[in-house]
């Protein structure tokens, strides 16, 4: 998976999303500790802390992180996995980092963009919703197969 590089990237940005928004805010300190310019620094309530992930897949177009499913060992052969938004549609779909995934862009909200950027906000906190529901219904499912299996049960219809 290649580096983001905005000076080299020949694909637009998701939208909205200029190339200020994807570099690291810079947070400058006094001798006390306490931050120079304080409009500028980054909003920790929205997001996930502070920050977006974009990954640009083949297949699904941009898509927006929102909740992971399973980090990678190191040393193991599988990848990264994480529910997110399909930023064209609002659809919850599964990402991995795998070769389907062409760019990882990490947006950093600062409070002066953050009425620009509402709307992924939104879709963040939307598709978090939507993830947490997919794993609650998977959950669930798993919990009355076992409990299935345990009655000795081999075939079963599944309860909706």
């Amino acid at each position: 998976m290649a580096k983001f590089n905005p000076k080299t990237s020949t694909t637009p940005l998701p939208a909205g999303i200029v190339t200020n928004d994807t570099m690291p805010p810079k947070l400058q300190y006094t001798k006390n500790y306490k931050i120079k310019n304080p409009s500028e620094q980054v909003d920790y309530e929205v997001g996930d802390h502070g920050q977006l992930t974009f990954y640009e897949t083949a297949g699904f177009g941009w898509c927006l992180a929102t909740l992971s499913i399973s980090s990678s060992r190191r040393g193991t052969r599988t990848t990264d996995r994480t529910y997110a938004v399909r930023v064209s549609d609002g659809a919850s779909v599964r990402v991995g980092a795998g070769p389907h995934v062409t760019r990882t862009i990490t947006v950093y909200l600062r409070k002066s963009r953050l009425e620009a950027l509402k709307k992924y906000i939104d879709m963040y906190a939307a598709g978090q919703v939507a993830a947490n529901t997919i794993r609650d219904r998977i959950s669930s499912r798993r919990a009355e197969g076992a409990e299935h299996r345990a009655n000795s049960e081999h075939s079963w219809r599944w309860r909706v």
